[in-house]
C-alpha cells in the first residue's frame, strides 16, 4: 500500500509510506525530511571531537603530499584551526592554509589540487581567500584555504593559532565557548562560526598587543 504522508520540510519532495516503510525522517522538531535533506543536515552538523594526537601527523603527511603534487617545496603551508592546537576539542577537520603571492592566480592551483583529491568550492562571500575541501576513505577531512601569504588574513590565522598554543587557559576558554555554541547551534554551522567571532577578535587583540 502506497500512501502519501507529507512533503519534505526542506525541499518539498513528497514523503510516502509504503508497506509500513516511511521514505523520510522525523526530525527533532517533529518535521519530516526526505533522506537526501536529512543526510545534508548531518554533513553540516556541528560535532566536536576530543583532541586526537595524530592530527599533527595527519597534517604533516598531507602537506608533503601537497608539496609534491604542486611541485614547489617553497610554497608556505601551515596547519591552522582547532586541530592545530594541542589538547583542544575540535571538529575533526584538518584546516590547511596555503600562501600565494597574488590571490587572483589561485586558479592555477585548481587542476593540480583536483588531482590531489581537492574540490574547489566557490564562496562569493570570501573576498580574501579561496576554499577547497577533500574527503578521504579513511574518514579524514581536509579544508584548504588559499590566501596571500603576506596578507592580514594569513597573519590573523597564524596569530590566533600561535596564541592559543602558548596560552592554554585561553585555549580552554575557547573550547568551552565552542561546546556551548555547538550545543545551541548544532544544526546551524554558519551561526556557530559567526558566534565565535567576538572571542577570536579578543584573542587577536591580545596576540598583537603582546607581539
Amino acid at each position: 500500500m502506497h500512501e502519501n504522508v507529507a512533503t519534505c520540510d526542506a525541499c518539498g519532495t513528497t514523503i510516502y509510506c509504503e508497506n509500513g516503510f516511511l521514505n523520510g525522517v522525523l526530525s527533532e522538531n517533529q518535521t519530516l525530511k526526505c533522506f537526501s535533506c536529512d543526510e545534508r543536515k548531518h554533513i553540516n552538523r556541528v560535532q566536536l571531537s576530543p583532541y586526537q594526537s595524530n592530527w599533527p601527523d595527519t597534517f604533516a603527511k598531507e602537506k608533503n603530499a601537497l608539496l609534491q603534487k604542486l611541485g614547489d617545496p617553497t610554497i608556505p603551508i601551515e596547519h591552522i584551526g582547532s586541530t592545530s592546537v594541542p589538547h583542544l576539542d575540535a571538529k575533526p577537520i584538518i584546516d590547511i592554509l596555503l600562501g600565494v603571492e597574488n590571490l587572483n592566480e589561485f586558479t592555477h592551483y585548481i587542476h593540480p589540487l583536483s588531482q590531489a583529491g581537492y574540490e574547489y568550492v566557490p564562496k562569493p562571500e570570501l573576498r580574501t581567500r579561496r576554499f577547497f575541501k577533500k574527503e578521504t576513505g579513511t574518514n579524514s577531512t581536509f579544508h584548504l584555504h588559499i590566501c596571500e601569504w603576506n596578507s592580514s588574513e594569513w597573519g590573523e590565522k597564524i596569530a590566533f593559532r600561535d596564541y592559543l598554543r602558548v596560552n592554554p587557559e585561553s585555549a580552554k576558554a575557547y573550547e568551552s565557548l565552542k561546546k556551548q555554541l555547538a550545543e545551541a547551534y548544532r544544526e546551524e554551522r554558519s551561526v556557530y562560526t559567526k558566534k565565535k567571532g567576538p572571542f577570536i577578535e579578543s584573542i587577536l587583540n591580545l596576540a598583537y598587543k603582546k607581539g
